[in-house]
């Protein structure tokens, strides 16, 4: 082949259409680069390329069966390299012939390479749930418009997966958002409140801490904090909030377990604090 590529990427591009359009995957391979750190050559293969390497056969701590072995060391690949004269990127050495049976047409969307929804399939799934229909409607009814499963251009899983991505980012905006707003105007109401948070790199929330002036003055007085997490390996947040909602029976549980597990039966400041507990809990 004679052809030429402005990038590596380029070449990649082209081979997964050129795989595409014959029935089968593929996967980058191994690269090489001159002293300066320049990449100057790079290999793609089909994806059936090799096989899996004995080590994971022989594991003794295994306890999942093995997967069935898909590959068949297939030897068609692309190899290229950098013409740095002109800076262009030619072909070194192409195999076309496989080992293995190539996909029809109608399962190509099943290799993983190829799974991918487009835009316009994303937004007729949003805008069906916008009207309250299920999942597993809107894919059938895709699934008449392209005649079968088979010619939607990805799979079940994929779709389900993208749903529930999108619920997940949906959900926890949403509730960082509404746990912001909520105890900054608790902090303009109380002149003793206060409320902290930070970011992560991705603008997501990653930490947030708030008191009331009644805390604030119970700790200038005891010098303690005492928190409770009635959703503790439980919240899809994985993490611990000092401010939690509980019915009356959870609270009265994980009170009593603070005060068996820190040993605080004779403890003034521990009763009293019960005592007054509809100050600062809401039943």
């Amino acid at each position: 082949m004679r052809m030429v590529f402005c990038s590596d990427d380029g070449a990649y591009e082209f081979y997964r259409v050129f795989g595409k359009f014959h029935g089968f995957g593929i996967r980058k391979g191994d690269c090489g680069k001159d002293d300066d750190g320049r990449l100057i050559r790079r290999r793609f293969f089909c994806n059936k390329a090799r096989l899996r390497e004995h080590k994971h056969y022989n594991r003794v701590d295994r306890w999942q069966e093995h997967k069935p072995e898909t590959r068949t060391n297939c030897d068609a690949k692309l190899s290229i390299y950098l013409d740095s004269n002109i800076s262009v990127w030619r072909v070194r050495k192409v195999i076309l012939e496989h080992n293995h049976d190539l996909k029809p047409t109608r399962m190509v969307h099943m290799i993983p390479n190829f799974r991918e929804m487009t835009e316009s399939a994303k937004a007729q799934i949003h805008g069906m749930q916008a009207h309250g229909v299920p999942t597993s409607k809107i894919l059938g009814y895709m699934a008449g418009q392209a005649g079968g499963y088979s010619f939607m251009g990805f799979s079940k899983k994929n779709a389900y997966n993208y749903v529930n991505q999108s619920k997940h980012a949906k959900i926890v905006d949403g509730d960082s958002n509404a746990a912001i707003v909520y105890l900054e105007g608790k902090a303009v109401v109380g002149p003793m409140s206060m409320s902290r948070y930070n970011l992560t790199k991705d603008n997501m929330l990653a930490n947030m801490f708030w008191a009331d002036g009644g805390s604030r003055t119970d700790y200038q007085f005891f010098g303690d904090v005492l928190a409770f997490d009635s959703t503790y390996k439980k919240n899809k947040y994985k993490r611990k909030w000092l401010y939690a909602d509980m019915e009356i029976e959870d609270f009265e549980e994980e009170w009593a377990a603070a005060m068996e597990e820190h040993a605080l039966h004779d403890t003034f400041w521990f009763r009293e604090t019960y005592k007054k507990r509809s100050m600062w809990a809401n039943a």
